[in-house]
């Protein structure tokens, strides 16, 4: 196949991706209505605009509806500049909007709005977005890169948070994580026994750590292999930027980067169920199927604080 067939074949690829996803958010659909029908509202759960130091925006056309739009700049290059503008609004149910991003791309979202039981509502979201004809760069874009589903996601999150009336809970989030090379020791033992051979895993990987100068980069992790009723298998981790050889049963690995839902928990260790609970929660919610095994993060010292609610504990499940 010649280099110019191949150039014809990228050109001829679709420069189109639709991405949609649904959630059940627990509020009426006039509430939901609302912050996609206002440009005024968007800034409360669109991605582009969650960080808006240095962002200034001006809207324009009608507060709501048909022709209400905003347009938004940034000093920083890392940041977006963009257009939104409502094309069409009926029945308090449907919205369309047009986005435009960087002048790189836009994007058609249709938000379909169905009221669902006990005062709750289903919220779909349609995004068709169109990117330049650049061939070889879009087609590795829809091979590889999945920013704009999990933007599509997070949008979905921040408008059930934005709408829904919730008690105090967990933060629960999609989050992508470089990898990361540890030091780790794999243990096996009864749910009682986990605790006390976890800080003795630790201990040792600390006093091989400084033996052998090995720089810590990070706060120590667990990674839970396999989790039975009477045993479980586990990994006590130490994050490190030099390569080890092994020694004994201390082994040189590295977490692998992907897409993970990440919840901070803030409690004793002994409670650290309900974080996980949480997951499980949003992994139903947002039907992703886990693809790894779960992990923590301890990143509160109990040495240095006394208060078991204040430690922070964030735990990782692998996602597709």
């Amino acid at each position: 196949m010649t280099v110019l067939t191949i150039a014809v074949l990228f050109y001829l690829l679709p420069n189109v991706t639709v991405i949609e996803q649904s959630l059940e958010i627990n509020a009426p659909p006039d509430k939901i209505f609302e912050l996609v029908n206002r440009p005024d509202k968007w800034t409360e759960w669109y991605v582009p605009l969650q960080n808006r130091s240095g962002v200034q925006i001006r809207f324009f056309g009608p507060s709501e509806g048909k022709g209400a739009g905003m347009h938004w700049t940034s000093n920083d290059a890392k940041k977006s500049d963009g257009t939104v503008n409502i094309r069409n609004s009926k029945n308090n149910r449907n919205v369309s909007a047009v986005v435009n991003i960087n002048d790189r791309h836009s994007a058609v979202m249709n938000f379909r709005i169905k009221p669902g039981k006990d005062n709750a509502s289903l919220l779909t979201v349609t995004s068709r977005l169109q990117f330049p004809q650049d061939s070889l760069l879009h087609f590795l874009r829809m091979m590889f890169d999945r920013s704009d589903e999990l933007d599509v996601i997070e949008c979905l999150e921040n408008i059930d948070d934005a709408a829904a009336v919730k008690a105090e809970g967990i933060k629960t989030r999609l989050q992508y994580v470089d990898s990361f090379a540890y030091i780790g020791i794999v243990d096996s033992c009864a749910w009682k026994d986990v605790a006390s051979r976890m800080k003795e895993s630790y201990e040792e990987l600390l006093v091989f750590a400084a033996k052998s100068g090995i720089t810590i980069t990070n706060r120590p992790i667990a990674v839970y292999h396999k989790l039975g009723e009477d045993k479980v298998v586990f990994e006590t981790g130490i994050p490190v930027n030099n390569t080890v050889l092994p020694s004994g049963r201390i082994r040189y690995r590295v977490m692998p980067a992907g897409n993970n839902v990440e919840a901070d928990y803030y409690g004793s260790y002994d409670t650290l169920e309900d974080g996980h609970n949480a997951i499980q929660q949003w992994l139903m919610r947002y039907r992703r199927k886990v693809n790894g095994p779960p992990w923590e993060m301890y990143v509160t010292d109990p040495a240095t604080e006394p208060d078991p609610n204040k430690w922070l504990t964030r735990i990782y499940y692998p996602v597709e």
